[in-house]
């Protein structure tokens, strides 16, 4: 096979915004930013599809397109039907037909005199479900994928959690972002009439929380919108985080791969692995290597493990496997033998001490010391552990008496008490028997340590608080993986050229770069309630990055409040107001509101334009 020689060199980049990429539908074409390297060519093709507008990610630079287009890698970013630039009408979210999208978009590029025909498609969270979606119809250019920190089964993943109604991420967070940007108007070239006419188009549009609260847990939708992974033929990259929302889906892609596979797993939130300010890696130069080997035949120089993870908690280390679920054992853990407490009554609002994992809040957001929501808690607690013990895989709680939904949870409790979250379950199994599989990990618990098994009748935000019928489950087994360590070998990974986010403290506080960010747990002693506050703004300024035309300023609120005294009043909001001053003059102000119960939506939209109001809507769920 030949070395690698083209990759090697650092080129210009040239840029084409909005290129139209055709359909079969006549007269509806799909929008994309193209890099393309400078010269001559012809380069492969990397491909990503998304629902969040190529000219929104042009105004931060596009950093990781243009990163691999100055490696020799033409890079397309294309809007999905009816989103963005792209003419049609949006489909609903996580539909199956967004990977005619992305057929439509391998096959034009391909054909292109450019391109040398070998195509590669990757993206993290929406982007690797698209990735997966055009995998697995197998079109012909197709050659190697990279699915980053995305779900399979988008209704069991994310929008109904184990089976329960979602709260805070998808009907807040996600939705009021979403409805943000089909609101806002195009920031690339603002006084293009086609332009214009799109972003008119979009106005009509239904939003994407509609759909999400509208087809509760169970409706046949979701089962459509799974993705067939094992259909998937062509090498397949999967990243996952195990502070990630979508850590469960991420792992369980690579499982039901059947071709040429690669896993790591890094202790990350929903973030790409190298802006991560925890445990960073050069991922860049990882997916470099992988489409080196697959789009252009560069023959790997190393024997880099299939599966490379790291360990959590006790001696932190990345490790290499030949296999996932690494090889080991199960070890069965009779609980009636730990230590057993719980308060008087289950609180129906315990979860937020668990941090931000369940929510795409990425740089931060880190799981608290669970002791809060522990005490408030069932839970068992096992001795001290006489020797270290290396948790490989899914554990799995049996349990007997079960409320109609529970929540589980495995910590690490340290000699002085502190419990770290290790991973999550969460099902609605109805009455009598159940059995939680809990998100996997890699985590090494020390010796002197003791497990804890935390069970409460929800996780809020993640989903509704609600008041569990009397009394409390038994939990009978806890199933553990144990790693072999005799199968694993210490691994390097490259970490990254600069330290990512080496300005977050600044950011934090709102210096330059202009943004500012706040995270805020509080009680409300009278009222008996508990809330998440998140806030954030950003300002983007022409001079910010490579040709840069337009200003923009967002300011963004996400509250989640539990009732306990009342679950049913428990509520989410989102808010998010942005203002753009185009280059042409124009002042337009875009402000979504969303406020959910687990019985009621309400989303608003309003649009202004120098003085004149375009858009004052309100949607009901």
């Amino acid at each position: 096979m030949p070395a690698r020689t083209d990759t090697d060199q650092r080129s210009e980049v040239v840029l084409r915004r909005d290129v139209r990429i055709p359909t079969p539908d006549p007269g509806v074409t799909l929008s994309a930013n193209l890099f393309l390297p400078a010269g001559s060519g012809p380069f492969p093709l990397l491909v990503t599809l998304l629902p969040y507008r190529r000219d929104v990610s042009a105004l931060t630079g596009s950093p990781t397109e243009r990163w691999f287009a100055e490696r020799g890698y033409a890079s397309l970013l294309v809007d999905l039907l009816g989103t963005g630039s792209s003419d049609g009408v949006q489909r609903p979210p996580f539909d199956p037909g967004d990977a005619d999208d992305a057929l439509d978009a391998i096959r034009w590029g391909a054909a292109q005199s450019w391109c040398t025909g070998a195509v590669g498609m990757w993206g993290g969270s929406y982007g690797a479900i698209t990735t997966l979606r055009a995998a697995a119809r197998r079109p012909e250019a197709l050659k190697a994928v990279i699915a980053l920190e995305g779900p399979t089964d988008p209704g069991r993943d994310f929008v109904h959690p184990g089976g329960s109604r979602g709260a805070f991420s998808p009907l807040a967070s996600w939705a009021v972002s979403t409805l943000f940007n089909q609101l806002l108007p195009p920031v690339d070239d603002f006084a293009d009439p086609d332009e214009q006419a799109r972003w008119r188009r979009r106005l009509t549009f239904a939003p994407y929380v509609l759909d999400m609260f509208r087809n509760g847990p169970g409706a046949p939708v979701w089962m459509r919108r799974r993705i067939d992974v094992g259909a998937v033929e062509v090498p397949a990259l999967c990243v996952a985080g195990w502070r990630d929302l979508f850590v469960d889906g991420a792992i369980r892609a690579y499982e039901e791969l059947r071709g040429t596979k690669a896993l790591i797993a890094g202790p990350w939130m929903h973030v790409m692995p190298q802006e991560c300010p925890v445990t960073p890696i050069d991922f860049l130069e990882i997916a470099r290597a992988w489409w080196d080997r697959w789009l252009l035949g560069v023959e790997s120089r190393d024997d880099t493990p299939d599966v490379r993870v790291y360990v959590q908690g006790h001696r932190p280390r990345w490790l290499g496997f030949r296999s996932w679920p690494p090889e080991g054992t199960v070890r069965a853990e009779d609980l009636s033998g730990w230590q057993r407490s719980a308060p008087g009554v289950p609180d129906p609002a315990t979860g937020l001490q668990s941090g931000l994992w369940a929510t795409p809040s990425g740089q931060f957001g880190l799981p608290l010391d669970q002791h809060g929501d522990d005490s408030r808690s069932l839970t068992y607690t096992s001795p001290p552990l006489p020797r270290p013990r290396l948790i490989s895989g899914r554990p799995v709680v049996e349990l007997a008496a079960v409320w109609p939904r529970v929540s589980v949870k495995l910590t690490d409790v340290d000699p002085a008490g502190r419990s770290v979250l290790i991973c999550a379950g969460l099902e609605s199994p109805g009455d009598g028997q159940a059995t939680v599989a809990l998100t996997p990990t890699t985590y090494e618990v020390a010796a002197g340590h003791r497990l804890r098994v935390v069970i409460a009748p929800g996780d809020f935000p993640r989903v509704w608080p609600q008041e569990p019928p009397g009394g409390w489950p038994v939990a009978r087994t806890l199933l553990l993986p144990i790693a072999d360590p005799a199968s694993a070998r210490e691994v390097p990974m490259p970490e990254p050229a600069e330290p990512p986010l080496a300005d977050l403290e600044d950011r934090l506080d709102g210096e330059p770069p202009e943004q500012a960010a706040s995270w805020e747990i509080t009680e409300d002693l009278l009222h008996d309630t508990v809330s998440l506050r998140l806030t954030a703004s950003n300002r983007i300024r022409p001079e910010d990055v490579p040709g840069g035309r337009h200003t923009m300023s967002v300011d963004q609120e996400l509250v989640a409040t539990a009732n306990r005294l009342e679950p049913g009043e428990s509520t989410v909001t989102g808010q998010i107001t942005g203002t753009v001053v185009t280059a042409t003059g124009a002042q337009v102000t875009v402000e979504v509101a969303v406020t959910a119960t687990a019985t009621a939506l309400d989303a608003t939209g309003k649009v202004v334009q120098d003085g004149v109001s375009l858009l004052d809507r309100h949607w009901r769920g």
